[in-house]
């Protein structure tokens, strides 16, 4: 085994699977796509499940966020921030807290953070819009009506999360496997 091959081995093959999804999904989500089917949960899934115990796992599925949040954001109004984001990243980091903390329990919690992703963004985000006042009253009523309204958009994000987190953790259970049994065997 050549020396970066051992390095690889030894920083773990499933950490590694994970960074190129991670990176592979915010490429995705630059590229032309059906509306509103951008899995950016699903980064934050798979890294709080997959790339370690310290909080400094996050910085990946951040990055991937960012990177591609700037880039979109200066090709439509050429800004490369949008303060009115903050509720979007509070809730991405709450499905990444949500998986890290499920990343050692059986696979049907793992799976349970799968389907709750695009719940927990919708949920957060939605009021994030709303709190901001511009698009809709704070009431009750305005509360309900921002969230109605947003359904439509959910759709496209459940799919994406449910179907890109649900394909990675796949893949990455299955590489994880492949690591064990390859470690055991050297052991």
């Amino acid at each position: 085994m050549s020396k970066i091959t051992a390095s690889l081995a030894a920083f773990g093959w499933t950490r590694i699977a994970t960074l190129g999804a991670i990176a592979a999904v915010a490429l995705y989500r630059i590229a032309p796509h059906l509306p509103n089917l951008t899995p950016v949960g699903a980064m934050f899934v798979l890294g709080g499940l997959y790339l370690g115990r310290n909080l400094g796992w996050m910085a990946a599925p951040f990055a991937g966020l960012l990177v591609s949040d700037t880039v979109l954001n200066l090709a439509y109004d050429g800004r490369a921030i949008h303060p009115g984001r903050v509720f979007d990243y509070a809730a991405f980091l709450v499905v990444g807290l949500a998986a890290r903390w499920m990343a050692d329990k059986p696979l049907a919690a793992r799976i349970g953070v799968v389907v709750a992703a695009p719940v927990i963004f919708f949920g957060v985000s939605n009021f994030g819009v709303w709190a901001g006042g511009t698009m809709y009253p704070r009431t009750l009523a305005g509360l309900m009506d921002c969230y109605t309204l947003a359904l439509p958009f959910f759709r496209g994000t459940l799919v994406g999360d449910w179907l890109f987190a649900g394909l990675g953790m796949l893949a990455l259970e299955g590489v994880r496997a492949r690591e064990v049994r390859t470690s055991a065997a050297f052991a």
